[in-house]
């Protein structure tokens, strides 16, 4: 197990060698790998798109993008299936200090945005983005998830067709410290995550949580649900308070990607 570690481990520091950032997609909702678009080397985290526990009735998450350039981060999520005949929210949850330990929320079932029976143990959420149906994508800050904020310069997109969502947003919106500035050694987390009405647990989750019982359809609608495993980037690996240039997303290694490659 420990020569396999180590292979997996080399593989992927060969892979992020093919580094990409800066790099500025274009947001209109739909996922493209094109030269005015995403690079194949924004791909992030690649899920089954048959593990929703209501498949095939509701949607599943399928791959995240991640990419940033000076000015601002952005998000890409392809997902399968529309929605089901009872509705579907389309999550995304972000660590934006992750340096700094847990520090944002970790239990979502009191929320005043999307309260779901969602918990995190690994990481803290301090922003959310949910989209209903696919409909109107909005980012807030949820460090206190029971009194949520409007998250200042985003821009969020969905297309129903192909059932994508793109997000935009700057920076200084996210930190408040001015154009093309970040805090030292700034390190991000995302979990996203497909979920029912208010008080459902997650019926999908990107990646996957080293249980499963999101995934699992014996799991009841309303079980709380654990999600631990993470994908992280780290935006300022030089601690100088600029977005790095030169990190690729694909297959980088995190605690929360390791995790999940050898729990059982």
């Amino acid at each position: 197990m420990r020569a396999i570690s180590i292979i997996i481990v080399l593989l992927l520091v060969a892979v992020a060698a093919f580094a990409e950032t800066y790099n500025t997609p274009t947001i209109d909702g739909v996922v493209n790998i094109a030269p005015d678009d995403w690079d194949a080397d924004d791909f992030a985290v690649d899920d089954p798109s048959d593990d929703c526990r209501y498949a095939p009735n509701d949607p599943d998450m399928d791959d995240l993008y991640i990419t940033w350039d000076a000015d601002s981060l952005y998000v890409g999520i392809v997902t399968a299936r529309p929605p089901g005949g009872f509705g579907n929210g389309y999550l995304i949850f972000i660590d934006t200090d992750a340096q700094n330990g847990i520090t944002g929320a970790t239990d979502f079932t009191s929320a005043d945005y999307y309260p779901r029976r969602i918990t995190f143990s690994t990481m803290g959420a301090d922003v959310v983005m949910g989209a209903w149906n696919l409909g109107g994508p909005f980012m807030k800050f949820c460090q206190d998830p029971t009194s949520t904020t409007d998250v200042p310069e985003q821009h969020a997109v969905s297309d129903t067709s192909v059932k994508h969502i793109e997000v935009a947003v700057s920076w200084n919106g996210l930190f408040g410290l001015g154009v093309r500035a970040v805090p030292a050694n700034t390190t991000l987390r995302f979990i996203a995550a497909i979920v029912g009405g208010d008080g459902t647990g997650a019926y999908d989750a990107m990646p996957t949580s080293s249980t499963g019982l999101e995934s699992d359809p014996e799991t009841p609608f309303d079980a709380e649900t654990e999600l631990d495993v993470y994908y992280e980037a780290v935006v300022d690996n030089n601690g100088d308070g600029v977005p790095d240039t030169g990190y690729s997303p694909v297959e980088s290694t995190s605690w929360g990607r390791i995790k999940g490659m050898f729990t059982e």
